[in-house]
């Protein structure tokens, strides 16, 4: 019966379409909210989008950010014989690489000791009891005791081991048909400091163990321009500034190192593209089409702007507390085009390059310099102010290494230990240096400056990451929370509007049943009437 009435059998009324109707209008409110929830997860999808593109971004910022980023060298060795095909040396370098050629002749490499038993059936096989004295160099010993806990070639091979000396025992097969496993003892430095010998009254069977010098410790030898060199290990980092050589083999030639001014353009490049990718895409988001007059996802918010506003004036600004005449990207051939977007004057960026590399480094990067040689720089942290700091040493109870704004009155105590210290407040806090004397007195000034690169490294720093709560990550928050309160609201008015249609149907199901009630007192009486009217009729 409710079924049917549903349907207007009673009533002649299409009770479906009118309560489908009630449902939709009721629903308008729904359709209101999912609208602006829809223009909250596209503002969160361009936020995000947003926040991709600066990371990436960013992460181009990083390789020119520091000098050793920026600068890129070259280093070519090449042997003195074309036939010869020898690989000598492995070269790296660091930013303060000088350019220049050098003349190398490798004697020799460095060598570790080595050592070697004569062989045995087994790695379990049986030695005595005794001892074996181990030297190293001319100072550092050991003593390795055999008893009935160890006394196998295994045991004394475990044994040396857990000693936790410069010098590691392992088995070494030769293939021999009775005794193929032999003991070999290998120092781990290289060099003649490094040289080991070893004493034992150790005997297998008959014969006392022995131990046979199959390599000497030696140190490398070399010739750089004419000059003899020796040196302990075939790693050599203190010869040419700012390079390491990496010892191969006996052999000579040449090593030439240049500034690889092609690899620091394409770097620049990159820099570049990526910024025009989201300066690009910031102008979209805050624009509006002057013809459809439909505004960007993002137009008008306030956090964009400023970030678009923080692009463009860390481009523009001057960089403060460099050497040199170069100040401005500007004069280096990077230059703003209408739509705020970069672009590079190549030959005007390479004849910079080749005019004052140092200059130019430190316009992208961070530097650090000092006026006293007791004073190293070593770094800094995002919370270091760029400027110029006095350094003190004071005595009393204690000695302090302190701190102020250059010029200042106050002094601020710095923390560390030994030679390395560091700003622990104020604009210095982070500025890392190491100090070779400790005598109470004034030791000049230490200088941080910060070009392009770390300007927008630090400021993108805050816009990206998490942990920090700058205004991109809040803007994110606010727009998740939005569009989960939207949700909530959205569920909440579908349970109302579905008890809204139940109770519309359970009410047009009532009245249905109702009418056909009355239709059928209706046609029960006027059944009665007409049967009335008969018998009237037949009198």
């Amino acid at each position: 019966m409710a079924q049917n009435a549903i349907y207007g059998l009673n009533s002649n009324m299409d009770t479906q379409d009118i309560i489908n109707k009630m449902v939709s209008l009721e629903a308008r409110s729904m359709d209101l909210v999912e609208a602006k929830k829809n223009i909250e997860e596209q503002k969160l999808a361009s936020f995000q989008e947003l926040k991709s593109r600066l990371h990436a971004f960013k992460g181009v910022v990083g390789t020119l950010n520091t000098k050793n980023r920026f600068i890129e060298n070259q280093s070519v060795f090449s042997n003195n014989s074309f036939s010869d095909s020898n690989k000598v040396v492995d070269i790296t370098t660091t930013s303060s690489a000088s350019s220049g050629t050098y003349s190398l002749i490798v004697n020799n490499l460095a060598t570790e000791s080595k050592l070697i038993t004569s062989g045995y059936a087994e790695t379990s096989s049986a030695i005595s009891s005794g001892t074996i004295t181990i030297v190293i160099g001319s100072s550092a010993s050991a003593t390795v005791t055999i008893d009935s806990t160890n006394a196998t070639v295994d045991g004394l091979r475990l044994a040396i081991n857990n000693l936790g000396i410069d010098l590691k025992a392992s088995f070494l097969n030769d293939g021999d048909a009775t005794s193929p496993y032999r003991l070999l003892i290998s120092g781990t430095q290289t060099g003649s400091s490094g040289a080991v010998t070893m004493s034992t009254n150790i005997t297998s069977g008959s014969v006392t163990m022995g131990f046979q010098t199959t390599q000497t410790a030696k140190n490398a030898s070399l010739s750089l321009d004419g000059v003899s060199i020796t040196k302990s290990s075939n790693t050599v980092t203190d010869v040419i500034n700012g390079t390491a050589l990496k010892l191969q083999s006996a052999g000579s030639g040449t090593i030439s190192l240049a500034t690889d001014t092609e690899a620091i353009t394409t770097k620049v490049k990159d820099f570049i593209e990526e910024y025009n990718e989201v300066t690009s895409y910031i102008n979209e988001q805050l624009s509006l089409n002057t013809e459809t007059q439909e505004p960007g996802v993002l137009f008008g918010n306030f956090a964009v702007q400023g970030m678009q506003r923080m692009l463009r004036s860390s481009i523009s600004t001057e960089v403060t507390g460099i050497r040199g005449d170069y100040k401005y990207l500007s004069q280096v051939g990077i230059t703003t085009q209408s739509d705020g977007s970069l672009i590079l004057d190549t030959d005007k960026f390479s004849d910079a390059l080749i005019d004052d590399i140092t200059n130019i480094s430190e316009l992208f990067s961070s530097n650090g310099s000092v006026t006293n040689t007791s004073i190293t720089y070593v770094g800094f942290t995002r919370d270091t102010k760029p400027g110029t700091y006095d350094i003190r040493v004071t005595s009393g109870a204690s000695t302090f290494v302190q701190l102020s704004n250059s010029g200042a009155s106050t002094f601020v105590t710095t923390s560390g230990s030994g030679n390395f210290y560091a700003g622990s407040s104020g604009n210095s806090n982070g500025l890392n240096f190491r100090i070779s004397s400790l005598t109470p007195g004034n030791y000049g000034q230490i200088t941080l400056s910060n070009g392009v690169a770390e300007i927008l490294n630090r400021k993108l720093e805050n816009f990206v990451n998490a942990s920090l709560n700058g205004p991109l990550v809040s803007e994110l928050d606010t727009i998740k929370e939005t569009v989960d309160d939207f949700n909530e609201t959205l569920l909440t008015q579908a349970e109302r509007l579905l008890e809204f249609e139940t109770n519309l149907k359970e009410r047009f199901t009532n009245l249905e049943v109702v009418m056909g009630r009355l239709n059928s007192q209706r046609d029960t009486f006027s059944s009665a009437l007409a049967g009335i009217q008969n018998i009237f009729n037949k009198k």
